[in-house]
């Protein structure tokens, strides 16, 4: 894993605080966790991350996968921040990463807060599951018959997802297709720490069924449906569910 990457960080609040981690979604940027920091302010000193590749952070030379991004995560926070305990709030992409942390680093999270998070396969009806394979079988045949590179990226965003086709404009390609494959249901059990999940009714991107399979494999859970929220409003409508979230747990501490 290369480690000269150095992650563009923001911090916002009073240091002495409690540290607080945001770690954004794919194709997203520290931006989006600005109103929460801001909120947050009087009672945390929030680290708002662009993670390698996004932002203004430079990409990685090697093509990572979510246990990369965590490693160097926990190395950048350590020895450039000092930080060695921290609530870590990961919306999707930045959910996977925070798993990862929580599970390999059980000293380090105090508390995990996953925002639409991924991370888990959805489940998918046999139709579902044959209709995948068809469009996959469409795309391949069409793919080498494509007699151009605009007629390629055509053929990409008619059959791939909107971060499948953004992922080959950011050069995030390779680092991409590593990462959404990954399956983290087999370590959700060696998180030990407090877990709140908050989910929108409305995403369709990393739907409830994905927060109630993460909940149900980390004993210490609780999860939130909003239901009126897809995968983007929920950071920003949903921004106050957030913060109340972890405002309840630095109480409790």
């Amino acid at each position: 894993m290369s480690t000269e990457v150095k992650p563009n960080l923001v911090q916002i609040g009073d240091r002495s605080k409690p540290a607080i981690v945001f770690g954004h979604g794919w194709g997203r940027s520290y931006r989006d966790f600005i109103p929460v920091a801001e909120a947050l302010a009087p009672v945390a000193s929030s680290y708002l991350v662009d993670f390698p590749g996004f932002g203004d952070s430079p990409r990685p030379d090697e093509t990572w996968g979510t246990e990369d991004y965590a490693e160097h995560m926990v190395r950048i926070l350590r020895e450039t921040y000092g930080l060695t305990s921290y609530t870590w709030v990961g919306h999707s992409f930045g959910g996977r990463v925070g798993m990862r942390i929580a599970a390999q680093h059980p000293d380090l999270i105090q508390h995990l807060i996953l925002v639409a998070s991924a991370g888990v396969p959805r489940t998918r009806t046999r139709f579902q599951e044959w209709r995948g394979k068809q469009r996959s079988w469409a795309f391949k045949a069409r793919k080498a018959l494509a007699g151009s590179p605009d007629a390629l990226d055509a053929l990409e965003k008619q059959y791939g997802s909107v971060d499948y086709v953004h992922s080959k404009e950011i050069g995030m390609r390779d680092i991409f297709v590593r990462t959404v494959n990954e399956d983290q249901s087999e370590t959700l059990g060696q998180i030990k720490c407090p877990t709140t999940l908050i989910y929108g009714g409305l995403d369709f991107e990393t739907p409830v069924e994905v927060g109630e399979k993460i909940a149900a494999g980390i004993s210490d859970s609780k999860l939130i449906v909003c239901p009126h929220y897809d995968h983007i409003s929920i950071l920003d409508r949903g921004r106050h569910q957030i913060a109340l979230s972890v405002k309840e747990r630095l109480v409790a501490a």
